[in-house]
């Protein structure tokens, strides 16, 4: 019997420095925004450190990078004319259908728009892993943003032109004169 009870007290010695180790290790790999900053640093990224968020740049774009409840964010915002504003909800629409990891969105104000990527990340190992390919994501979806862009304004354009010539013939035969076509 009394070896049991040295056992029971062993074991539960044992159990306990188990889950102080860890705890502790958990805690020293443990991501926050310190050492995200110092890991974007080492990976060349030439970040600012604010209070809250890290800003860096992504080929001439200020991106923001936010880290709360284990849920990583990295953001990139772009200034919109109010007259595009339709065609750049629709670009976001048709780039949202591309890229499941960004999401994008023409903000309340209606005078920007963002693209943002959310990683789920606990730990600097994680952090150096999906980072980078978060990066990746946003200037791929960028870039697919800006060419449905491209191709609604030329749409737009070949549908005003063509209205346009639509209503040149309708006054030119309003006139007397025959129609162009």
């Amino acid at each position: 019997m009394k070896n049991n009870s040295e056992f029971i007290k062993f074991s539960a010695l044992y159990m306990s420095l188990c889950q102080h180790s860890v705890k502790h290790k958990g805690m020293k790999n443990r991501l926050d925004m310190k050492r995200i900053f110092r890991c974007m640093m080492e990976e060349g990224y030439y970040p600012t450190y604010e209070k809250t968020h890290i800003l860096f740049e992504i080929d001439d774009n200020t991106a923001v990078v936010e880290y709360e409840e284990r849920v990583l964010s990295i953001r990139l915002f772009f200034s919109i004319e109010e007259d595009a504003y339709d065609l750049f909800l629709e670009a976001c629409n048709a780039t949202m259908t591309e890229t499941f990891l960004v999401k994008s969105a023409v903000l309340e104000d209606m005078k920007n728009i963002m693209f943002s990527c959310e990683i789920l990340c606990d730990t600097v190992k994680e952090f150096r892993r999906f980072f980078p390919r978060g990066v990746e994501r946003l200037t791929e979806a960028v870039l697919m943003h800006k060419a449905e862009m491209k191709k609604l304004i030329i749409a737009e354009k070949v549908s005003s032109a063509t209205i346009s010539a639509a209503e040149d013939t309708y006054i030119m035969s309003s006139k007397g004169t025959k129609p162009l076509s």
